[in-house]
């Protein structure tokens, strides 16, 4: 631009005449700059104001929020007399946006948390906790800018219940403008809190929902005193309350490994030490505790279940020499733990919606549940388990299907996800425990206990079938001592011709057809889960009805009332002769000489204390032995066991294969109290040599198969 142009337009603009609305900036005065600040603000404020409501109706936490107590309040779970189980928390419900994993916990009142921990607690998250409602300003900035920290108790207990899952609190989604939103959100929720609850309740529910993730997936005081030190809460001292609450803002720093190099699990263990005193600098800095209880506090030498610590000095100057895992740690969960997840889908299947549930009662034997889940979830009858090999046992009431225990040696301990609940979900071929079910099909059709057949070379659709010996008998054999001997070519040559029976029998009792599997179903190519297979065994003791196992029993609304349930899905699969004779004929494969499982016959101290019940059972095992199998029944129970890779990747090693590991475990059976120690004998059965069969002349007909 030239400078004779730029003089024109100068010249033209000054020229134009000036408005008398239109002055030049003002100079900035101390006045002004307040002014424009305090304008700032509120439109910020208003801004966040606006953010938050948008938070809190986009995640429809206002409702939640006006029913939070009994959103928190966890299920009581009980078992059939009334013994404490447990409780399940309310997540991950049906499709439901919170993404909080499902996690032990156990709601106390603040009378039943220790003074020491409920200061500790309030000192280091919200020392004016009792003088705001729910937000406190002089905090809010850092908390708004930063991700973790200045958040009030209030605003923190948001975050882990009705918001997580929502914008960067459990989610995998992290940015700046989620953060602001999140807190925004609290920043409006927090007063509604506090003035819906009062402040004891929010510091109660808080403290029951603390989230110690990274400690088994514990949650609240109430676990993370008995996980951490073996402690009621009412009973933690001031130095335990400080460790726990100094475990805070890292709770995953707690863990430890065998593996864990010592330098490194040192110097862990020296941060949560750090955190401890820091905490309890925070209490005696405010005079919450006197200069006595901080000096023992501090001299005190926590150990943590999970952890060995070696510890020097004395006093003040105590400090951490080394620190390692411990070698003697057990985590024991909560018996339903592991079946939270099916009590909640059984829930949903009856019609009742599990967040208005207060307390169930399950058919689960607390008892009987402790006994199987250690031998499942320890080394099991026979020894340790190898790499790989997975275990799930179920035991059911064969009066109406009741689950009376159920276990899985994964799963179970570390995690409630239905699919690694083995004992209900592990869909493995059933191998030669289909044979009963076969036998019972046939003993409706004419043939009898006693009934011959050859064991010889067999086919079925061109594929040579062999017994398990390798070899045949060849010689004539009763249908009895051939399914003490599991023998194939005997079972085959009963199957083939009621083949089209037997799949529609194995469909209606839940079993499912393996179309990659070419063999005879008569064979075991269908699969089915532990909790299956027993319930099928159960109908032998039941007089031939099948009941669909279950685990509820009673169930309780909020207010105590209780809910209606509907009526055990039970439907008659076999004719009460042919029932008898099936239980007889799983009986006699435990007595006889010919068979595998003698080693479940009662022993003399079991005769003597009147434990010598009749006790039923048969093996099974799949040709590349990648599933070992018993099923086993008594007048009372029936029990199932499952060994091997749930994925059908690798074979189950040798040693629990030729000692019959599954078929030992059901000895438990016999360990379990017996209020029923015989099977009502049905009109129509007589004894033949000690062998029950029909009546002559009368021919027994099983009813048709229920729809599945």
């Amino acid at each position: 631009m030239t400078r004779q142009f730029r003089k024109t337009v100068l010249g033209w603009w000054n020229r134009w005449p000036r408005s008398p609305f239109v002055r030049r900036p003002e100079p900035w005065t101390l006045r002004r700059a307040l002014r424009a600040a305090a304008a700032g603000v509120g439109l910020l404020t208003l801004g966040l104001l606006g953010l938050g409501v948008a938070g809190a109706l986009s995640t429809g936490a206002l409702g939640r929020v006006w029913n939070l107590r009994s959103e928190l309040l966890p299920i009581e779970v009980q078992d059939r007399r009334g013994a404490p189980l447990g409780v399940i928390d309310h997540c991950r419900e049906g499709n439901a946006v919170n993404a909080v994993p499902c996690r032990e916990s156990l709601s106390v009142p603040l009378t039943g948390v220790s003074e020491a921990f409920l200061l500790a607690y309030v000192a280091k998250e919200d020392v004016r906790f009792f003088s705001h409602s729910g937000v406190d300003l002089g905090r809010l900035p850092r908390s708004v800018l930063s991700g973790a920290g200045g958040s009030t108790i209030t605003m923190q207990l948001l975050k882990n219940s009705v918001l997580a899952g929502h914008f960067d609190y459990d989610t995998d989604r992290r940015g700046p403008l989620l953060t602001v939103a999140r807190k925004a959100t609290e920043f409006v929720l927090a007063p509604l809190v506090t003035w819906r609850y009062g402040r004891r309740e929010v510091l109660a529910m808080s403290v029951n929902s603390l989230p110690w993730i990274g400690i088994g997936q514990r949650k609240g005081v109430y676990d993370a005193s008995r996980a951490v030190f073996g402690v009621e809460p009412a009973d933690l001292s001031l130095a335990q309350s400080a460790f726990l609450v100094g475990l805070l803002p890292a709770p995953g720093r707690y863990l430890v490994q065998e593996d864990t190099p010592p330098e490194t699990a040192t110097a862990r263990f020296r941060w949560m030490r750090s955190q401890q005193l820091v905490t309890l600098n925070i209490l005696r800095s405010h005079g919450l505790v006197s200069d006595g209880a901080y000096a023992q506090a501090v001299a005190t030498p926590v150990q943590p279940r999970l952890w060995r610590v070696e510890y020097a000095g004395a006093g003040a100057d105590l400090r951490v020499v080394s620190a390692a895992r411990n070698p003697d740690y057990a985590q024991e969960p909560e018996p339903v733990w592991a079946m939270q997840e099916l009590v909640r889908r059984e829930l949903r299947r009856a019609g009742v919606d599990p967040k208005r549930v207060g307390r169930v009662v399950l058919t689960i034997d607390a008892q009987a549940q402790a006994a199987l889940t250690q031998r499942v979830q320890g080394e099991g009858a026979t020894g340790p388990r190898a790499a790989g090999v997975a275990e799930g046992a179920a035991v059911v009431d064969v009066r109406g299907g009741g689950i009376v225990a159920l276990a899985s040696s994964t799963g179970g301990s570390l995690s409630s996800d239905p699919g690694r609940q083995w004992a209900a979900s592990a869909l493995r071929p059933v191998a030669s425990t289909v044979k009963p079910l076969l036998y019972a099909l046939a003993f409706g059709d004419g043939v009898t206990q006693l009934s011959a057949f050859r064991d010889e070379a067999t086919g079925y659709a061109g594929q040579a079938i062999l017994n398990n010996s390798g070899g045949f008998l060849n010689r004539a054999v009763t249908v009895r001592e051939a399914n003490a001997r599991s023998l194939n070519t005997v079972a085959v040559q009963v199957g083939t011709p009621r083949e089209k029976a037997l799949r529609r029998t194995l469909d209606a009792l839940g079993y499912r057809a393996d179309a990659g599997n070419t063999s005879s179903v008569s064979l075991g190519t269908y699969r089915a889960a532990p909790l299956d297979v027993a319930a099928a065994y159960a109908s032998f003791a039941n007089g031939g009805t099948r009941c669909e196992p279950h685990l509820l029993a009673e169930v309780y609304d909020r207010a105590g009332r209780p809910l209606s349930l509907p009526r055990p899905d039970c439907a008659p699969l076999w004719d009460e002769v042919v029932a008898y004779e099936t239980f007889d004929l799983l009986t006699g494969a435990v007595s006889s000489n010919a068979g595998h499982v003698k080693f479940l016959r009662p022993t003399a101290w079991q005769r003597l204390s009147g434990r010598a019940m009749p006790l039923g059972a048969k093996s099974g095992t799949t040709d590349d032995v990648n599933d070992t199998w018993c099923a086993a029944v008594t007048p009372q129970y029936a029990m199932a066991v499952w060994i091997g890779d749930p994925d059908g990747r690798q074979s189950v090693p040798v040693n629990l294969y030729r000692d019959q590991a599954a078929c030992r475990e059901v000895g438990l059976l016999r360990d379990l109290p017996h209020d029923r120690t015989s099977v009502p004998v049905p009109p129509g059965i007589t004894t033949v040599g000690g062998v029950a069969v029909p009546l002559p002349g009368l021919n027994p007909r099983n009813p048709s198969p229920p729809a599945p």
